[in-house]
């Protein structure tokens, strides 16, 4: 039973932020942070540094100098993916255009009347719709939201 509890509880103590003050000095400068004080404030800004007691931001009105008491949570920004996502979404779509086009150009040539009805020649659709499956993956791929924020300090 309490294996079963310990594995339900795994993710939310994975995810939770460390105590250790060491994780914000470690940031390197120019990062993106976002930065919440005891009295409910939020600052967003550039780090700067961090010393054993405190931590510079650079916000876009002023450069902050945060006592380490005052820090109850740092946050910083993650790592866009969005040409990793792009390639994948190119990928997914050429292939999905190939085998949508392979069906179509196989069921194109019925035999009636006139013959066979080839608009685009034998292999039209492959040639018309895996680019077009492409352009379209790699279009949803660089669309969709990376990095975001993690937590790197929080105080319990």
């Amino acid at each position: 039973m309490s294996a079963i509890l310990l594995l339900a509880l795994a993710p939310a103590l994975i995810a939770r932020a460390p105590a250790n003050w060491d994780s914000v000095r470690q940031l390197a400068g120019g990062n993106e942070i976002r930065v919440t004080l005891m009295d409910g404030r939020n600052l967003r800004g550039e780090f700067q540094s961090a010393t054993d007691d405190a931590l510079v931001v650079a916000t876009s009105k002023s450069q902050e100098t945060l006592s380490r008491t005052m820090v109850t949570k740092v946050s910083c920004e993650g790592k866009s993916h969005r040409l990793r996502n792009a390639l994948i979404g190119f990928g997914a779509g050429a292939g999905t255009g190939l085998i949508l086009g392979a069906v179509g150009d196989a069921n194109s040539c019925h035999s009636g009347f006139f013959g066979c009805f080839e608009p685009l020649g034998r292999n039209g659709l492959k040639e018309t719709v895996t680019p077009l499956g492409a352009v379209i993956g790699a279009a949803v791929g660089a669309l969709v939201p990376t990095g975001g924020w993690r937590s790197v300090y929080r105080v319990k």
